[in-house]
């Protein structure tokens, strides 16, 4: 072949190359596997009422956490076990089992509801008090709190920031509440996603969603983010209509949450990781 064909042969395959590397989906991003060990497992993960950054509730009580994803300090000195939180307003609402530090009059043995009005650093009992341990809590932006507690599969609500409750007539095992901006009540089951729109009353599986589980949502509320039994993290937008896988755990996820700009703090076996928002 002549050198003036070959070179033009090269060009093309060349060009081809570039379109195809250009055309290639880009690899989603990880939370790794060499972070620092968190200090205590992660049962939920929520903004600051009182900053910019995140809490977290553990094993050990609160811990706080900056807006970039380090791990800074506990709050406060109640070292209770949180197994729910949310935030309710500027309130933080919280649920679990007391540790050696806690005040008796938090309860004994499970707490019941507690609340925090100062992000954390004291709390007072709001309801239950020594009787349930919920571990699904979850606020819409009406300020309705809903909740599963361990010895029952009846859904209960409160109105009032927590101080009383009455069941919705909506039952289901779950590992995890969210509440849309459209007060869609949103659980994760062992069978799948399950919907409300009628505030908890009745549940419907989400046709086409993924089997996720560490559920959180956005503050804003049109934003929901999960992980599934692959390791993958998916978001789905509000008024989309399917999933977007956004990145890669490393392990188990203990828990995530998701910021209006749609960047996600993960807790996985990596330790905590601040990923992107999707493109």
């Amino acid at each position: 072949m002549p050198i003036h064909l070959r070179a033009a042969a090269a060009a093309i395959v060349l060009a081809e190359l570039i379109m195809l590397a250009g055309c290639a989906s880009a690899e989603p991003p990880s939370t790794g596997t060499s972070h620092a060990a968190m200090a205590s497992h992660v049962h939920a993960i929520v903004p600051d009422p009182e900053g910019d950054g995140f809490l977290l509730g553990t094993h050990e009580g609160i811990l706080a956490v900056s807006a970039e994803g380090e791990l800074l300090s506990r709050v406060g000195s109640y070292g209770f076990d949180a197994m729910g939180l949310t935030v309710v307003g500027e309130d933080l609402i919280a649920s679990g089992h007391p540790g050696a530090d806690t005040p008796p009059e938090l309860g004994d043995h499970n707490l019941g509801i507690v609340r925090s009005a100062d992000a954390g650093v004291s709390w007072e009992p709001a309801a239950f008090t020594g009787e349930k341990d919920f571990h699904a809590l979850a606020a819409g932006s009406d300020g309705t709190v809903y909740g599963l507690a361990t010895d029952a599969i009846d859904v209960l609500a409160s109105k009032d920031g927590g101080d009383s409750w009455a069941p919705t007539g909506g039952q289901l095992m779950a590992v995890g509440l969210v509440v849309t901006s459209g007060g869609n009540v949103v659980a994760a089951t062992p069978d799948g996603l399950r919907v409300s729109t009628d505030g908890a009353r009745s549940f419907e599986p989400w046709p086409g969603a993924p089997m996720l589980y560490a559920l959180s949502v956005s503050p804003n509320g049109e934003l929901i983010a999960g992980v599934d039994a692959d390791e993958k993290i998916w978001v789905h937008v509000s008024g989309a209509s399917a999933w977007k896988e956004v990145g890669i755990v490393h392990g188990t996820a203990q828990a995530t949450a998701i910021t209006d700009t749609g960047s996600i703090l993960v807790a996985d076996d990596s330790g905590l990781t601040l990923l992107p928002p999707a493109p």
